[in-house]
């Protein structure tokens, strides 16, 4: 059992068992470990939840990044909008993690992962902003991520279903407006 292993196998039970019913006794059973080898790698389940956010951050990131951005800025915050919600239907464990982890006491300190919104903060803020802009930025965009959570929420895990592209662009729109967004054909 390696670290990665064991994040992995505990998005997937609190995917199926929802976060409350969620134990160390029921990650190392799925993993058929002892709770002493999985405890080997994490002090707490806490630490356990840390890095598991940590992977998920960074897992969000990295397809982030795998957008390939353009001189249009407005074009580049659909096209990563478009991008954040693809992941997330297609990853429905991180999905159903980030929901639920959301306002939980299990992460006691802030977690040191890249900042998931940082391509949409760089595509909004001018280095030479004062920091009133950037603390309404910072506003907007946890807006937005709650919002995706919701509308994925009550689509992809309740519904089963994926969002079309008109749906996509709807909530672009609703957050970023349509200043100097290419036609994407929708």
């Amino acid at each position: 059992m390696n670290r990665e292993d064991a994040i992995k196998m505990t998005l997937e039970v609190i995917k199926e068992k929802k976060l409350e019913n969620s134990s160390i006794g029921e990650i190392v059973k799925k993993m058929d470990i002892s709770p002493g080898n999985l405890y080997y790698h994490f002090k707490s389940k806490n630490e356990l939840y840390r890095e598991v956010l940590e992977y998920s951050i960074n897992e969000i990131a990295d397809s982030l990044d795998k957008v390939k951005l353009d001189i249009n800025k407005k074009n580049n915050l659909f096209q990563l909008t478009e991008k954040l919600i693809r992941f997330l239907e297609k990853r429905e464990d991180i999905l159903f993690f980030l929901i639920t982890m959301k306002g939980s006491s299990y992460l006691e300190k802030k977690s040191n992962s890249r900042d998931l919104l940082l391509n949409f903060k760089n595509m909004l803020v001018n280095q030479d902003l004062n920091t009133e802009h950037e603390k309404r930025i910072a506003l907007k965009l946890n807006m937005f991520l709650g919002s995706v959570y919701e509308v994925l929420y009550e689509n992809k895990l309740l519904k089963k279903r994926n969002l079309t592209s008109a749906e996509i662009n709807e909530i672009y729109l609703s957050f970023w407006g349509n200043e100097g967004k290419e036609d994407n054909g929708i």
